[in-house]
């Protein structure tokens, strides 16, 4: 049986608030550019480009949440 008081490692090393920042941003380019490449193609006629299209909106819709909320953080410093 596992030791269970051994404490697994964390996936991500800790990033400061500026890398998570430009994460944030490339996530928010990567997401619209999928979005854009799928909106332009024909994505009635295709099931699974439409749900690609979709989660390609949302994943925006979070990355820009995500990209928000680490410039509300109390840092002290300007944006």
């Amino acid at each position: 049986m596992a030791d269970t008081n051994t404490a697994k490692p964390p996936l991500l090393p800790a990033m400061d608030t500026r890398t998570q920042r430009t994460v944030a941003k490339a996530a928010m380019a990567a997401s619209l550019g999928v979005l854009v490449a799928t909106g332009l193609m024909e994505t009635n006629h295709t099931p699974t480009l439409k749900k690609v299209h979709m989660w390609s909106g949302f994943a925006l819709v979070g990355f820009s949440y995500w990209h928000y909320s680490l410039y509300n953080k109390k840092s002290g410093g300007g944006a």
